[in-house]
């Protein structure tokens, strides 16, 4: 069941004074607490790089965390965050559902909050992050919509990617034509540009050709042959709503956990940073540990070159050990 609560009392961050948030947008993270280095980098990011573009930030923790803990991470959240223009609020999953997630894979779990957190928002479009996107220039509202409708970012998808089959399932829930071209209209990372009420209709299981409900499908295994992510639901209902977007280049560059393979690939995944039109850079939480001493050398003299560290040393010590004591983040 859908649970409410007031966003405002959720507060943990406010300005000092009021700042101009016309066309600004509110940005969400979901993440656990497996992510919380990450988490805190992506805060360090958006309050140098992210003032013109976020009217607010809400940060979604997708499992428990012990209040003493809580607390410690509050005062880091507040520490990083501190010359940011915009409100940062902190939600608790079970402030907004009550399901039972126990037996439910973490990944997927966060799939389905991803969708569940449109119900509280209030504006027309939301900026969707996860905890590895941090922001690496100036971010722009133009960037993230124009004359609102959200921008969104072409993807490839191969007829033997795994992707390409969770589209034509979501499609076929909602008894679209099935063609890998239109697939290609719909991002399957972050960030990404949601539309509000599109999302919210991601619920709506009447519009479903199943008996099934709309999470039942995201709860599958990765590798059933029925199972579906959120933002192939997603782009299925907003193609089924006709719903307008911008299609534009990709503007991050992401590390997954596996790929790219090869060092001399993640270098060249790593030197796009120095492209001006890449806006965020994203490491996965298990592929930092996994970098080499070059690879980690590289990454952290670009992050340095962003102003996100203040030496390589801090940059690598981030990467192979994620926070220091009392949530702390390497400076």
């Amino acid at each position: 069941m859908m649970l409410s609560f007031d966003l405002n009392e959720k507060k943990i961050y406010s300005p000092n004074k009021f700042f101009d948030t016309k066309n600004s947008l509110t940005f969400v993270t979901v993440v656990f607490s497996g992510e919380l280095a990450n988490l805190l980098l992506q805060a360090r990011s958006l309050a140098l790089y992210g003032n013109d573009a976020i009217k607010q930030w809400v940060i979604v923790l997708n499992d428990e965390i012990m209040p003493e803990q809580k607390q410690k991470l509050f005062l880091s959240i507040k520490k990083e965050i501190s010359s940011a223009h915009f409100p940062v609020f902190w939600v608790d999953r079970k402030d907004m559902t009550d399901f039972d997630f126990s037996q439910v894979e973490g990944s997927r779990s966060q799939q389905v909050i991803k969708i569940m957190v449109s119900n509280f928002i209030e504006d027309d479009l939301y900026v969707l992050l996860d905890a590895k996107n941090h922001a690496i220039r100036e971010l722009k509202p133009s960037f993230f919509s124009h004359e609102g409708y959200p921008i969104v970012h072409e993807q490839e998808y191969e007829d033997w990617s795994p992707f390409t089959r969770w589209f034509t399932n979501a499609f076929n829930l909602l008894g679209l034509p099935l063609d890998r071209k239109i697939y290609e209209k719909y991002q399957s990372t972050t960030p990404y540009v949601m539309e509000t009420n599109i999302v919210k209709k991601c619920m709506d299981n009447k519009i479903l050709n199943s008996e099934h409900s709309w999470e039942y499908f995201i709860f599958l295994g990765w590798d059933d042959i029925h199972s579906i992510t959120e933002f192939a639901l997603y782009g299925a209902v907003f193609e089924f709503y006709k719903r307008k977007s911008i299609l534009a280049e990709k503007n991050y560059v992401t590390l997954f956990d596996g790929y790219p393979n090869g060092q001399s690939e993640v270098m060249k995944f790593i030197e796009k940073m120095d492209d001006k039109k890449i806006k965020f850079f994203s490491i996965h939480r298990n592929r930092a540990s996994t970098l080499n001493l070059e690879e980690s050398t590289y990454l952290s003299e670009h992050w340095v070159s962003c102003g996100l560290f203040s030496s390589v040393e801090n940059g690598i010590y981030f990467l192979k050990h994620g926070l220091e004591d009392d949530y702390h983040l390497s400076a």
